[in-house]
């Protein structure tokens, strides 16, 4: 359940649902800086089957979770439609491991217009996981990049 205290109704956010939704909390939005966070207790479910003898967390969550973190600064900043992923690039640095509790999603975004580009650190308390690259755009209802 995503959490906000910043008078922002996420329920509105295109975002996924279910198990494939990353973010759990946003923390802050100051000018091109959004903060929010991965609860990974609640996701238990993905050590228990991706490497069950040495289980640790996808790569590729990761960079969902960094997605949808500029998504959602994507929102607040007033880009309404559907964010669609241009291209991604991840460098990882540590692995997330079930000991771990939370993962927080630092992003810097800079607009060009519809497409954004957001450096998103990822990292458990202080210890840097990975540097995440993304670039989405915003899709009207039709496709068309708005």
């Amino acid at each position: 359940m995503i959490q906000s205290h910043l008078n922002i109704d996420l329920k509105e956010v295109y975002l996924p649902v279910g198990r494939m939704l990353q973010i759990d909390h946003v923390h802050s939005i100051e000018d091109r800086t959004i903060v929010c966070e991965q609860n990974l207790s609640e996701r238990q479910w993905l050590f228990d089957i991706h490497f069950p003898d040495d289980p640790i967390f996808p790569g590729s969550f990761m960079i969902e979770g960094a997605g949808q973190t500029v998504a959602i600064w994507m929102w607040k900043a007033g880009m309404r439609g559907k964010p669609r992923l241009l291209k991604a690039s991840a460098e990882f640095k540590s692995p997330v491991v079930p000991r771990d509790e939370a993962l927080t999603y630092t992003a810097k975004v800079q607009r060009r217009q519809n497409i954004c580009i957001g450096a998103v650190t990822v990292t458990v308390q202080q210890r840097l996981v990975a540097n995440i690259e993304i670039w989405l755009a915003v899709v009207s209802s039709n496709g068309q990049l708005s």
